[in-house]
């Protein structure tokens, strides 16, 4: 168990964070005791000094004898060993010889020193309490000698130690623990994410990724997933209905194609003619090359292969262009064709593609608009968009099969017995969101309205 929790990424950074967060602590925390330790021995220090000024006062205006007496008289009142002074004879006892001091204010006459009570007073204090003494000299070879107990102090400190050494141990334990719970909490959402990547590499491509709702970073990663599955379970989704209909519509002509041969090779040269069996031959294989090229092309576009190709289409000449190609095309079958455009209207975009998609809409209403009809081509500019429109006033799509007919070989009822492989829109489609663009059929009333709907900021 421990070591599967070592092996985790989560908890080796956090176990790193906990010891950062530790060691930092521990350093505020022994700086807040090496200060309060320094502001001690400052408050030490100067009760010392005070009470030596004090007496040093009185030396200067008593005789020794009656200082003396007085030094007993406070050491008597003070009851304790907290402070306490003496006035001592350097032939009788020279402290500076015995006791290292450091010097006061750079002053040589006066110094402190730290020690245990019984290395001063010899013979009178048989405990090692440490005590602060300052020791100042004073004229006719006489030593002011003020001491403190530091007892109470050093208690004081230790327990602050142990306080900060406690508050670190702590401080290192929640971190600790509390990098445990994030770890177990960060496995259990890796966990649900590998579940649900087991269960697609299963095959399932409906599950998604969970998501909490906190916002976090798991369900951004979650959200950008599951749109990718959505994409991968679309594009599957796409692949197999190409792959049926593919199947279903090439089923037609390659049969067509088996029973002519086979008409030609059983049946005598005399009672065959071959020169229109060789044109409706050639017209079936036309067909089904047109409908792998129109696959190919859908396939390139959706890959976004031909982005390198893209440049300043003007679109006001573009669709000028086609307009009196279709011209020609619409008075053929006893149709006019009108066209409009803004001018200056140009887009970002690969050209051949933008063409192609157009040609498509104008293919599809030149097709189903009947005798005598009107095709309008028209381009303009809307609310920072550019709108492409082919309007025609022929059968149109019923509302509810709209977005169906931009399915992959989709053809709908009234359209079987005209020639086509149901791909056109399929590419429009694809053109259209290549360009960060929208395709909308309406109804034309009657008829049918095709937009192309283009953002100029690309």
């Amino acid at each position: 168990m421990i070591r599967k929790l070592l092996n985790t990424s989560v908890f080796r950074l956090s176990l790193i964070y906990a010891l950062l967060f530790s060691t930092v602590a521990a350093g505020a925390l022994g700086f807040i005791y090496w200060m309060a330790k320094g502001q001690m021995e400052q408050q030490t220090d100067a009760r010392l000094q005070l009470e030596t000024d004090a007496l040093l006062s009185m030396y200067s205006e008593l005789p020794v004898d009656r200082l003396t007496t007085i030094i007993s008289m406070r050491n008597s009142e003070n009851g304790s060993r907290y402070l306490f002074a003496r006035l001592i004879h350097r032939s009788q006892h020279d402290f500076s010889q015995d006791i290292t001091f450091e010097p006061v204010n750079n002053n040589p006459l006066q110094g402190v020193a730290t020690l245990p009570l019984s290395a001063i007073l010899k013979g009178k204090n048989k405990h090692e309490e440490p005590a602060r003494l300052m020791l100042t000299r004073l004229s006719g070879d006489y030593q002011l000698l003020v001491i403190t107990d530091l007892k109470e102090q050093h208690i004081l400190m230790d327990r602050l130690l142990q306080t900060v050494l406690a508050a670190i141990g702590i401080i290192f334990a929640l971190a600790l623990a509390g990098g445990i719970v994030m770890n177990r909490h960060v496995q259990h959402r890796i966990n649900a994410v590998g579940r649900t990547a087991n269960n697609i590499i299963s095959g399932d491509l409906s599950q998604r990724m969970p998501v909490t709702g906190r916002n976090d970073e798991f369900d951004s990663l979650s959200h950008v997933l599951n749109t990718m599955l959505t994409r991968i379970e679309q594009l599957m989704q796409s692949m197999r209905e190409v792959t049926d209909n593919l199947a279903h519509d090439l089923r037609n002509p390659l049969n067509r194609l088996r029973n002519r041969l086979e008409s030609s090779q059983y049946h005598p040269n005399a009672s065959t003619d071959y020169p229109q069996l060789i044109q409706d031959t050639i017209q079936d294989v036309d067909e089904l090359i047109k409908t792998f090229n129109a696959l190919l092309s859908i396939a390139q576009v959706e890959s976004s292969s031909q982005r390198q190709d893209w440049e300043q289409v003007n679109l006001s000449a573009l669709t000028e262009e086609l307009a009196d190609l279709y011209t020609a095309v619409a008075e053929e079958d006893n149709l006019t064709l009108k066209h409009h455009a803004d001018t200056d209207l140009h887009i970002h975009g690969n050209r051949q593609l933008l063409a192609q998609a157009i040609t498509n809409l104008l293919d599809n209403a030149v097709k189903y608009t009947p005798a005598g009809g009107i095709i309008q081509l028209d381009a303009s500019r809307q609310n920072g968009n550019i709108i492409i429109t082919v309007s025609d006033n022929g059968p149109g799509i019923p509302a509810e099969q709209r977005e169906q007919v931009f399915k992959r070989f989709t053809r709908l009822d009234n359209a079987r017995s005209t020639p086509g492989n149901g791909l056109g829109l399929s590419l429009v489609k694809a053109v259209a969101e290549l360009h960060g663009a929208s395709v909308q059929l309406a109804d034309n009333q009657p008829g049918l309205k095709a937009s192309l709907k283009l953002p100029v900021s690309r």
